[in-house]
């Protein structure tokens, strides 16, 4: 051991005192506190070739300047490789400033006073498409760049500070002329757009692109100036070197007892003033050594040790710190430099030596806090980018997914390495990049070489091979660097992501639950950088389950893609929002689409969040103008490259539109097919077309008269766009009596109030409901202030301009959300058929009241034929039947006085005879139920009086109250007939009074008679089939009931709620004629066919050989009809065994089914009507 100690000592001694050299000709790198004195034509500084420029989606420059004389100058240019256009730049002329990026310049009023420092930013990002020039703070221009620009700054430029500069045959020629005079210092670029305050927070930082070091610039003839006026105090720093560590091999050495040793050297040569926040390792590369060449050969010890072996190992090593207090930068990087550059004696056995050429001491803005919880060494992979040209012989399907497979094979196993983020780039030579991530500890320089050996072998079997030479293989090291701290919020709670490596997953305990959540630092295909992967937090349980937890959540620019995406998630299971759970979707959307990034994916996310919503909730109408304004926000504040961005989602479109004005020719936007629930198919025609595609769903067209209207920029593009709304219940208006028959489209300007067009829009919309012939149909747009500002429907600025059974086309002089309205309940039919119903109508009341004042004289005049129930209840309704016709024949007579109060009161009279009609035919319902149903035991005193009560007060009730609530509900409009277009007609005007009062009414009476009127025909249906004998003629006595009911019952009226489409005219026309006629089919079946009542019309009427004796058989069967002793409705069991004849009225004057009756077991018989 002795002679081991003695050998190494010497090679040490050898090492610090060639060291100690290089020290000496090695200098500090670092520019702070110096200065580029440009004082002639021929001094310029240009970025070392060493420093290459990455193409840079946003970024940021600065640059300290001091002018010495009012001359035209240049600050810097940056030139895209092979181009003579200003890729960025900065210049001054005249008390003007001039900023360039992708060729294009801007100049601003803003004079930089002589001899005096100022500092000049540059910023821009691709997100906002924004150029900003900040002087010394303040934003002295802020421009848009425009779409067709590119998006990225170009990679590899050439850069030169004082002077500008082309590149012709590969040589930089320096342009002269307008040189820079004056001093310059601090040039930083960043790869990231910084805001104005930010910038001033960061002038004592380093850049991350370009920074100022004697590594990053050459200056011929120009070298840099101390100034010590030039002082800036900072406390972070980050410092970057390569160093080895020498020892003996005495096993294997591991990456803790590496870091160990770099942490006890930095302990002891930093002073105490210097704290070490963090180190990284990553090992470069390995030598042995199997001699001792510094011992004397012929020395027996040293012949002893001539077989030791020595390990040296370079490792490249980051190292943060923080001085307290902070002191000046260039004072602390001279100092650090100085104790870094130093050799490092560990042990006997163990020498650490750093590279000064490579020790660089940057300033940072943060320190990165690493917590290593996936793995427990110290040691980060390492990562290479990989550009291959490969050749491959024989048939392949897939020819990515078999490269791929054969990487992953030839890199992974024991080699421990992972292909990630493959591509193929060009065909038919298969060329293609790609990672390899290496698993630490790695030797870079090895593992460049195998990667390079494992893959020039290639691949063979007998049905394909991949040939792969060296020279077509680029291996290059990358440094990903590490995901910031970030922090996320969604359903499953907050949380807090600590600094990764690349490729490293974070593992996170839930909030809520024992399991775990999880989020990969992924290395980016494109950057080589570092982008954290969306977190993984499915086995977790949801903190949020309520759309009502949204209320606690804070919107902010940084979380509002989260706030969308946890709302999307609440949604998935709700199916009917609250009004207020709606409100609070909607007012977190709003603030999302105001104070957010509004990127495309944003965007889209926000459209298909307000998708969801549209089948979320029953209360969309209350929400409309709330809903519009979000999506009209979308797209105004929308970021996107390009002419355009469409974003379709079920029931949802937006198209946005970035023009030139000058040549604007007009848009046509249009949907060709749509179906609900799926997503529609949309169109766009840069021209203006007068007539849209055949076929299309809807369409608007804007003319060339629109360019007047963009706003007055001549940097920024105009924005048109333009959405599609395929949810009727999104625009309902509850004080229009008309109804939407058109999906809503709309167009818009951004930043721009589109009226009183010279030219019209044109608008074809397609009906939901095929119009008929000469139903009236409105063009409309929507109002967002109507309706106390919960928008409705209005037609100003807008007419029809063609509309046949499918399309209507509407011009508008306007920009808004338009839509095509019908009258379906009330759209006037065909003028020939209107005149035929009206007559038809007309001429059946008249008769009908005619023979309904027989049927009422008959049974008044002859007091055995109302002796029974039913013949009561049918006295009733024929009073009630014939009130309702007289009154409606004389209804416009009436009107025609133009009085107010009259008019009032005829439609009230003819309100109550329509109610009371009905109410009566809903008692015979009841009555025929319990005498023919519910036949036992059934006891009901007063029995009339109550129906009296109910069939007449009831609707006395209901008319009152419409005329306490509001006398105005009655009133005239003009009449349904075009016999006389100038009378009225007295009726309901109210809406909700006749949907509630009328129909709802008779809708309820019917259903009742409906199910009566079922189970009448079956008891009559079991009735036949219990009987041991038939009867002849059974079928038309069958169809004689039905009929009978049928009538009684007003089941004809059922023929008017199906009066629609294209049945709509004659249904109408058998409606007119049966209900019209119901008082005449009730003579017919109640009194002609009636046998009872014929045999009085012969005893009373008759004379001669026509004239009836007398007829005793009456009395036998009125009292067994349903009356005891004492006046009650009364059946009993025995009662119930005979056969209850359901219509004697339907019997004929031969006494085939009166003798049946008369043949019971008893005699009874239950005349139920």
């Amino acid at each position: 051991m002795g002679r081991i100690r003695k050998c190494l000592s010497v090679f040490v001694q050898v090492w610090i005192l060639g060291s100690s050299f290089v020290c000496l000709a090695s200098t500090n790198p670092s520019l702070w506190g110096q200065k580029a004195a440009f004082l002639g034509h021929s001094c310029y500084w240009q970025l070392s070739q060493t420093c290459n420029v990455p193409s840079l989606q946003e970024l940021s420059v600065c640059v300290d300047l001091w002018r010495q004389i009012v001359t035209s100058w240049t600050a810097f240019v940056y030139k895209k490789p092979g181009e003579l256009d200003i890729e960025l730049g900065l210049a001054g002329k005249g008390g003007n400033l001039k900023a360039w990026l992708f060729g294009t310049e801007w100049t601003v009023a803003y004079d930089l006073p002589l001899q005096q420092w100022h500092t000049v930013c540059l910023t821009w990002s691709n997100r906002s498409r924004e150029l900003q020039l900040i002087v010394n703070g303040t934003v002295g221009l802020r421009a848009h760049v425009h779409d067709s620009a590119p998006s990225n700054l170009a990679p590899n430029g050439t850069l030169t500070l004082g002077v500008s500069h082309s590149v012709i045959g590969g040589i930089m020629d320096i342009e002269t002329g307008t040189n820079f005079i004056g001093e310059m210092t601090m040039f930083r670029m960043w790869r990231q757009e910084l805001s104005p305050q930010q910038l001033v927070d960061l002038k004592c930082v380093s850049g991350n692109v370009v920074t100022w070091s004697r590594n990053d610039w050459e200056y011929p003839g120009c070298p840099p100036v101390t100034d010590n006026k030039l002082k800036c105090e900072w406390s972070k720093y980050q410092i970057n070197m390569k160093l080895s560590i020498t020892q003996k091999v005495s096993g294997e050495q591991n990456g803790n007892e590496s870091k160990a040793i770099v942490q006890k050297w930095l302990e002891s040569i930093l002073p105490p003033s210097v704290l070490v926040n963090s180190v990284f390792l990553s090992s470069i590369s390995q030598t042995y050594h199997s001699d001792c060449i510094l011992c004397e050969t012929n020395n027996i010890e040293a012949k002893e040790t001539s077989n030791i072996s020595y390990k040296e190992e370079r490792f490249r090593c980051w190292v943060y710190v923080t001085v307290s207090p902070q002191a000046a930068v260039d004072e602390t990087q001279q100092r650090l430099w100085t104790l870094l550059s130093l050799t490092y004696k560990h042990s006997d056995l163990t020498v650490l030596q750093t590279d000064p050429a490579s020790l660089d001491i940057l300033p940072v803005a943060i320190i990165p806090e690493i917590e290593q919880n996936s793995t427990g060494s110290d040691f980060e992979d390492t990562f290479f980018r990989v550009y291959m040209n490969v050749t491959i012989n024989g048939s392949v399907e897939n020819p990515a997914q078999t490269l791929q497979h054969w990487l992953q094979q030839t890199l992974g196993g024991n080699h421990r390495m992972t292909v990630l983020n493959f591509e193929l780039t060009t065909l038919p030579k298969y060329g293609c990049t790609f990672h390899v991530q290496a698993q630490a500890p790695v030797n870079v320089s090895e593992t460049e070489w195998l990667i390079s050996e494992l893959l020039s072998q290639g691949f063979f079997n007998g049905s394909i091979a991949i040939i792969v030479s060296k020279d077509q293989i680029n291996i290059l090291h990358i440094e990903p660097g590490h995901c910031p701290e970030d922090t996320t919020q969604s359903v499953y709670g907050l949380y807090k992501w600590p600094s990764v490596p690349a490729q490293e997953t974070y593992v996170m305990r839930c909030q809520k639950g024992q399991e775990t959540g999880t989020r990969l630092c992924k290395l980016d295909a494109s950057t080589d950088g570092v982008i954290w992967d969306t977190p993984d937090m499915s086995r977790c349980e949801k903190v949020m389950t309520d759309v009502d937890d949204l209320e606690g959540i804070t919107v902010t620019p940084n979380n509002s893609a989260e706030v969308v995406d946890m709302i999307e998630d609440l949604l998935r299971n709700e199916t009917d929002l609250s009004s207020s759970q709606l409100n609070t979707v909607l007012q977190k959307l709003s603030e999302v689409t105001n104070v957010g990034i509004m990127t495309t994916q944003l965007a889209d996310s926000i459209i298909s969040v307000v998708s969801n919503v549209f089948n979320s909730t029953s209360s969309l109408s209350q929400a409309t103008n709330q809903i519009l304004s979000i999506t009209e926000q979308v797209g105004n504040r929308m970021d996107f490259s390009g002419f355009c961005h469409s974003t379709t989602v079920p029931e949802l479109a937006l198209q946005i539109i970035n023009l030139e004005p000058e040549k604007f020719q007009g848009l046509t936007f249009g949907v060709s097919s749509f179906q609900t629930g799926l997503a529609p198919e949309i169109f766009l025609n840069q021209t203006f077309e007068e007539s849209s595609a055949i076929g299309s769903v809807a369409s608007v067209s804007l003319p060339t008269i629109l360019e007047s209207f963009f706003p007055p920029n001549t940097v920024n593009m105009s924005r048109v766009q333009f959405h599609f709304y395929g949810t009727e219940s999104l625009f309902e208006d509850p004080n229009s009596s008309l109804t939407l028959n058109s999906y809503v489209v709309s167009a818009s300007v951004t930043n721009a109030t589109v009226n009183d067009l010279k030219d019209p829009v044109v608008l074809t919309l397609r009906h939901l409901q095929p119009k008929e012939d000469h139903s009236e149909v409105q063009c409309v747009y929507w109002d967002f202030q109507k309706n106390s500002g919960l928008g409705g429907w209005d037609s100003n600025g807008c007419h029809l301009k063609h509309t046949n059974a499918t399309h209507t086309t509407c011009h508008c002089f306007h920009l808004t959300h338009f839509g095509v309205l019908l009258d379906i309940s009330k759209t006037p039919i065909n003028p020939k058929d209107d005149m035929i119903l009206t007559v038809i109508t007309y001429v059946g009341c008249g008769v009908s009241s005619v023979f309904l004042g027989i049927t009422l004289l008959t049974y008044l005049a002859f007091g055995k034929l109302r002796r029974d129930y039913p013949s009561k209840i049918l006295l009733n309704l024929s009073g009630a039947l014939l009130g309702l016709n007289m009154c409606f024949l004389a209804n416009s007579w009436l009107a025609g006085f133009n009085s107010y109060g009259l008019c009032i009161t005829v439609a009230a009279v003819l309100h109550y005879f329509l109610l009371a009609t009905f109410c009566w035919m809903g008692l015979e319902a009841v009555n025929m139920y319990l005498a023919f149903i519910k036949v036992f035991n059934v006891y009901v005193p007063s029995y009339i009086l109550k129906f009296c009560i109910l069939g007449w007060g009831l609707p006395l009730l209901i008319v009152s109250i419409v005329l306490a609530a509001d006398k105005d509900c009655y009133g005239g409009s003009p009449s349904v007939t075009p016999m006389d277009e100038s009378a009225s007609f007295c009726w309901v005007q109210n809406d909700t009074a006749f949907f509630v009062t009328v129909v709802g009414f008779v809708v309820l009476i019917l259903v009742c008679n409906i199910c009566v009127f079922i189970m009448v025909l079956v008891q009559i249906r079991g009735l036949q089939l219990s009987k041991a004998v038939g009867r002849s003629g059974g079928a038309l006595h069958d169809l004689r009931v039905v009929a009978s009911l049928t009538f009684l019952l007003g089941l004809t009226w059922i023929l008017a709620f199906f009066a629609w489409g294209p049945v709509r005219v004659p249904l109408l026309y058998i409606f007119s004629a049966l209900n019209s006629l119901q008082g005449f089919f009730i003579f017919v079946f109640h009194c002609l066919m009636k046998e009872n009542v014929r045999k009085q019309w012969r005893i009373h009427l008759c004379c001669g050989k026509f004239k009836l004796a007398g007829y005793s058989g009456w009395s036998r069967s009125a009292t067994a009809g349903g009356r005891d002793m004492s006046g009650k409705l009364v059946l009993t069991p025995s009662e119930s065994t005979s056969e209850r004849k359901i219509s004697d009225s339907s019997e004929t004057a031969e006494d085939k089914t009166m003798d049946k009756g008369q043949r019971d077991s008893d005699g009874g018989r239950l005349d139920v009507f």
